[in-house]
């Protein structure tokens, strides 16, 4: 079920309707003026039913209150909307950004634009930028993958999975001696906990990436697409490694 509207996004649809209202009736005044036709502005705005003294503002010049609204904002919506992509393609790889560190790569942009780095926005902005653009983001309490594991291998998600891969690699243009894949086998004990992150809005849970709340012995091996596969990597949790682990009739494979 899709979430419901914030408060503030339906001002913001109620504002651009107006204005798009706003706009039309201008363009008729002006090509009434083009045309020789007579039509005052209190006439178009009877016709179109906006203020007349809005319009006459428009008419002289003046700027709507969504372009004053926007030139005051530390983020043009150009720069939003290169943030709101950014935001969903991590979710969507499972890997969804937080509000705290949202937060973080705001300030660095206005403090590249700036030159400013003592300046900071606060929590609240972070909150009325993500109601603002709620119509493509939306918050949710994070589901580890861990515990849908289980159920993730059918048709649809493996087809996502992969047509993500591709356009990452086009994209990027990857040369297949510079693409891994690599695969692991471990025992996880514990349960990740959850964490408020961000996402794409109309979904019902936000997947997250993490590991259990406990270490455990790892075995990774990696090949890549030009076909070179480098010995195996084991990890495990230790401070000191026992010697005789790495001795060539314990270890044939030269594990790292």
């Amino acid at each position: 079920m899709p979430h419901a509207k914030t408060q503030t996004l339906i001002k913001q649809e109620t504002s651009k309707a107006k204005e798009e209202h706003l706009q039309a009736a201008v363009l008729a005044y002006q090509t009434a003026l083009k045309s020789n036709e007579i039509m005052s502005i209190r006439q178009v705005a009877q016709l179109f039913q906006v203020p007349r003294s809005t319009l006459q503002n428009r008419i002289s010049g003046h700027k709507s209150k969504l372009e004053a609204n926007a030139e005051k904002s530390w983020l043009t919506d150009e720069e939003s909307k290169v943030l709101v992509d950014f935001l969903i393609k991590a979710a969507g790889q499972g890997f969804p950004d937080t509000k705290h560190h949202l937060r973080s790569q705001v300030n660095e942009i206005i403090h590249e634009k700036l030159g400013d780095p003592s300046f900071s926005v606060g929590e609240k902005w972070v909150d009325h930028w993500l109601e603002k653009w709620g119509k493509y983001l939306s918050k949710y309490w994070s589901t580890s993958l861990d515990t849908v594991h289980a159920k993730a291998l059918n048709p649809e998600v493996v087809h996502d999975y992969f047509e993500k891969v591709k356009r990452v690699i086009t994209e990027q243009n990857i040369e297949p001696d510079c693409l891994w894949t690599m695969d692991e086998t471990s025992c996880l004990f514990g349960c990740a906990g959850k964490s408020m992150v961000i996402g794409k809005a109309g979904g019902h849970v936000q997947h997250s990436q993490r590991d259990g709340s406990h270490e455990s012995a790892t075995l990774m091996v990696l090949i890549s697409a030009a076909g070179e596969c480098p010995p195996p990597c084991i990890i495990f949790k230790g401070r000191n490694l026992n010697s005789i682990w790495s001795e060539p009739q314990n270890n044939p494979l030269g594990c790292l």
